[in-house]
């Protein structure tokens, strides 16, 4: 069996290349650690991959972004500023004592070991409700932050439009339950 790069290169737009250094995270699975939240060259080269990939899925207009805490927090901020939204949506890992009457949904991703919830102020509610909501991520791996996330957003009468996020990984991905997903490139999950 050959032995894994230790270190992955990925383009992100322009001469911007990540490079992305491989992590064990059980025994038996390795993943290539994409961290976007504080690499200002990553988050300019994404946006501007990631804006002229959605062009046509943002045709119909769109709202409001969201995006799970906490490391396309930034990715999320540059493209609401590049398409003139006044503000974002961040789906918060732990209730914040500032949030009046919050609403929760669990979720497991393939990096937490146990179950955590995405965390929603009444505040956020009436930024979303009956919305058109562009989800944004830095990495969709095996789909449960999404699952969490169009299930919440669903229930309070949102449209998902689409979901950017810079990478996927494992499965390579062009929609999520119907709705399109663009990506600026895909990663390996690695095994031994």
């Amino acid at each position: 069996m050959t032995e894994p790069a230790p270190v992955l290169n990925v383009p992100l737009g322009g001469e911007v290349v990540a490079e992305l250094p491989l992590q064990w995270i059980s025994d038996d699975l390795g993943i290539y650690s994409f961290v976007l939240l504080d690499k200002v060259a990553w988050v300019k080269a994404s946006a501007t991959s990631l804006l002229s990939r959605i062009e046509d899925l943002l045709a119909g207009g769109v709202d409001v972004i969201v995006t799970p805490e906490a490391k396309a927090i930034t990715l999320a901020y540059e493209l609401a500023s590049r398409l003139g939204l006044g503000d974002f949506v961040v789906a918060r890992k732990s209730r914040k004592a500032y949030m009046a009457d919050p609403v929760s949904v669990e979720v497991t991703s393939i990096t937490t070991s146990f179950p955590q919830r995405m965390w929603f102020g009444q505040e956020d509610l009436a930024a979303l409700r009956g919305r058109r909501v562009l989800v944004v991520d830095d990495v969709v791996s095996t789909g449960a932050t999404l699952a969490a996330l169009f299930g919440f957003l669903r229930s309070i009468d949102c449209e998902v439009v689409g979901v950017a996020c810079v990478l996927t990984e494992g499965e390579t991905r062009s929609d999520y339950d119907g709705v399109p997903l663009i990506s600026i490139g895909h990663i390996p999950l690695v095994h031994r």
